[in-house]
């Protein structure tokens, strides 16, 4: 197991049975690595297309002149999905929780260790 695994385990303990999944994620969508929960949610089909929701972000952000995007949160029936840029820009974690997690303690948690995961990113 990796540093980057290891940390996306720690987040796993942290947050309990509130976390469905939590990757790392190219800009081109594809995990590098990842730890789910929840059998019914696929993490891999998620991380490919927040690709897409980051990049956009990215790009509207610039255009109203609103500075860099701190992280993304979406909110469908089912789950919370926050998204965050890493480091330059070229990865961006992924955190997916039920409904029923304080997101206050999911921002908090990011917060703590989104230096940690970038720096365990091989580069």
């Amino acid at each position: 197991m990796t540093k980057l695994d290891d940390l996306l385990q720690e987040v796993r303990l942290q947050l309990g049975s509130d976390l469905l999944s939590t990757d790392v994620v190219g800009t081109d969508g594809m995990s590098i690595a990842s730890v789910s929960s929840a059998p019914n949610f696929d993490a891999s089909a998620a991380a490919a297309r927040f690709a897409m929701v980051m990049k956009l972000a990215g790009n509207v952000a610039g255009k109203i002149n609103q500075g860099k995007v701190d992280d993304t949160l979406t909110t469908t029936g089912k789950a919370y999905i926050l998204t965050r840029f890493l480091g330059d820009g070229t990865y961006y974690w992924m955190v997916a929780v039920t409904k029923e997690a304080v997101l206050g303690m999911v921002r908090m948690l990011m917060n703590e260790y989104v230096d940690q995961i970038w720096k365990a990113i091989p580069r």
